[in-house]
């Protein structure tokens, strides 16, 4: 059963990654029946998360051009510079 095993790994005292965390949780708070489809529980705090939520948009990585980094590159150097004014104070 999905879940089972991040679950029972945490009860054993093991540390979970962010995503088995989640999965563990959908398990337990299924009654331990955890069988892969979105639960409908908009009220719990991870739903957001649920591996199995139905509309759930995928991520896609987005390519920045050699103009964007260098914009990027710009605004993390000021804000580095910023940071490092601050604490010189």
């Amino acid at each position: 059963m999905k879940g089972f095993k991040q679950y029972q790994k945490f009860k054993d005292g093991g540390s979970l990654t962010p995503k088995q965390a989640i999965v563990a949780q959908c398990y337990e708070c299924n009654g331990g029946s955890e069988g892969g489809e979105d639960c409908l529980g908009v009220t719990c705090p991870l739903y957001q998360y649920m591996p199995y939520r139905k509309g759930r948009a995928k991520r896609v990585q987005k390519e920045l051009s050699v103009e964007q980094r260098a914009e990027i590159g710009k605004i993390l150097k000021k804000g580095r510079e910023a940071l490092r004014l601050s604490s010189q104070l």
